[in-house]
């Protein structure tokens, strides 16, 4: 492995860097979600065991569509815009749905918002994905495991933030304002990886 030159690449750092910042998104999902519906929206635990799948579905039918869709993009339109069209238009628009997911008040309204904002930020994922394929060529595998460690960083420091600035502030509702503005980072550096200059060329 040429980590040297790996590690050189600007294109390397801003997928590792997009990637821990879109991650503050999902991980929401999976470790505060179901508490921030019952003691920030008033879900009942019974109305949760059911409720609490929807946006994992709706994330399903997003990664099925965006890995179809990504492809049919950049075999159309080139790689640039394959690429970047969903990944950074669905962060973009997850972002928006996360902070209004913070700002209106409401029950049904914010769990259908949150629910469509998983959808549509796992429509990007498999434009990531693709993305270490495309400039890693044969280290991909390596160039993917550091993205999705890098993940797993901002996934933790999710979980642990968000606790910590309900109970400086009281409000389950700041945090999701957070978690929007760490998706729109992820967005506007997803505009800033070109998919066709690959990383290491051996």
């Amino acid at each position: 492995m040429p980590w040297g030159l790996i590690t050189r690449s600007r294109q390397f750092w801003l997928i590792l860097t997009m990637y821990w910042f879109y991650v503050w998104g999902s991980w929401f999902f999976f470790s505060w979600f179901p508490t921030f519906m019952e003691r920030g929206r008033g879900f009942t635990k019974a109305e949760l065991s059911y409720a609490v799948a929807v946006p994992f579905l709706m994330g399903v039918f997003g990664n099925i569509a965006g890995g179809y869709l990504t492809d049919r993009l950049s075999r159309r339109y080139g790689l640039k815009i394959g690429r970047r069209v969903l990944g950074a238009g669905g962060l973009a628009i997850a972002a928006v749905l996360m902070f209004l997911g913070g700002f209106i008040p409401g029950k049904l309204q914010v769990f259908i918002l949150l629910s469509l904002c998983f959808g549509v930020m796992d429509l990007m994922l498999p434009s990531a994905w693709a993305v270490c394929l495309d400039v890693g060529r044969k280290y991909a595998g390596a160039i993917s495991g550091a993205m999705n460690t890098a993940g797993n960083l901002g996934g933790f420091a999710c979980a642990t933030v968000f606790g910590y600035l309900v109970e400086a502030t009281g409000n389950y509702n700041f945090p999701l304002y957070v978690i929007a503005g760490m998706m729109l980072v992820s967005a506007l550096l997803f505009l800033r990886i070109n998919p066709e200059k690959k990383i290491a060329i051996t």
